[in-house]
């Protein structure tokens, strides 16, 4: 996995899980969520976001949870493509997936019942596609 996929994934996570992250930053001995903030306003700005993304990942290490974002990796949908669960189907081809709606994270979403998902940075939707 090449650095910029490394960040698009924790992208992913931080979308997908920014109000519990901002939770945790606030709980934390800072009281600030000022880190996750720079991460957000460097996607919107257009910035690199690798520096921002490592920052975040160590402040949450050093609140005393050493995985860091990949402790909220596992909810939210956000992707780890190309890893699938044994046993599941994997030819989904053309079935409608909900994607980030600027292409700068892996977070995913499957369509159920209810709206789009939003995405954390933006406020926008995400964008319904198919595999």
């Amino acid at each position: 996995m090449t650095e910029a996929d490394e960040t698009a994934r924790r992208l992913g996570i931080v979308c997908a899980n920014a109000d519990r992250i901002r939770g945790r930053l606030r709980r934390g001995p800072t009281g600030s969520d000022a880190v996750l903030q720079e991460v957000l306003t460097a996607v919107q700005d257009g910035r690199a976001t690798a520096r921002p993304v490592d920052d975040l990942h160590a402040v949450l290490q050093s609140l005393g949870d050493n995985q860091g974002l990949y402790a909220y990796g596992g909810t939210g949908s956000t992707a780890e493509r190309g890893v699938h669960a044994a046993g599941v189907h994997r030819d989904r081809s053309g079935e409608p997936v909900y994607l980030c709606p600027a292409d700068r994270c892996t977070r995913y979403g499957w369509p159920g019942h209810g709206p789009a998902p939003v995405c954390a940075v933006s406020g926008d939707p995400l964008r319904l596609d198919r595999l």
